[in-house]
């Protein structure tokens, strides 16, 4: 996909300083989750990592019951604990990066309970019995809930970018993650990541004007 539109204005330090935030709701054993985060973005989260804050939320179709000490997952209750896995496992790290290459590195396993190769691989520890058992992984499950909440997702996974859903850069991103925030870069006349991140040869239409 190439989406080119034209950026004028003088920049604001501030936004050029913000890292475009991507939000993700999937689901542990959802086929096109498995799909987007093998095809679409793991194979471009290296480029981009420097410039999105991204933020996991495995959840969707769940919910919570029993006044809200239990959870029904849309496949099971396999799903659930994977779901709650992948929370109690980035609570562990407050580093972003640490808890998206996780994700991606889990979603590839074929045993996608089997938490041992991805922890260990980034530093994390996979004994997390009290957070699986105990009021920690609840807190964290309401919290994805409350989250879900907000955005309704009808279709898996839901990418949402700067706190705002949006119909067509979410159809875009199952076809062309990278493409797509590229295009949100541009968006944002963020020309840093789009010089660096997406390779894209950036025109400043000030630069003469302002001396640089």
């Amino acid at each position: 996909m190439c989406i080119i539109i034209g950026i004028s204005g003088v920049l604001s330090q501030d936004i050029l300083k913000q890292k475009l935030k991507v939000s993700i709701i999937y689901e542990a054993l959802c086929s096109d989750s498995i799909k987007f985060f093998a095809q679409q973005m793991a194979p471009h989260y290296d480029d981009l990592k420097d410039y999105i804050d991204v933020t996991m939320i495995p959840f969707s179709r769940s919910v919570s019951i029993n006044n809200n000490l239990q959870f029904t997952c849309q496949h099971g209750p396999e799903e659930c604990k994977g779901n709650r896995q992948q929370l109690c496992v980035m609570n562990q790290s407050y580093d972003q990066v640490v808890q998206t290459k996780f994700v991606l590195c889990q979603m590839g396993q074929k045993n996608i309970t089997d938490i041992e190769e991805c922890t260990k691989s980034l530093g994390l520890s996979p004994n997390i019995d009290a957070c699986m058992n105990g009021d920690e992984g609840n807190h964290l499950q309401l919290q994805a809930e409350r989250v879900t909440f907000v955005y309704k997702p009808m279709f898996l996974p839901t990418i949402i970018y700067d706190g705002v859903f949006d119909q067509q850069l979410q159809d875009n991103s199952i076809k062309d993650f990278f493409g797509t925030i590229c295009f949100v870069f541009q968006l944002r006349g963020d020309v840093f990541a789009l010089a660096n991140a997406c390779k894209q040869p950036v025109v400043c239409v000030t630069c003469s004007i302002m001396g640089v």
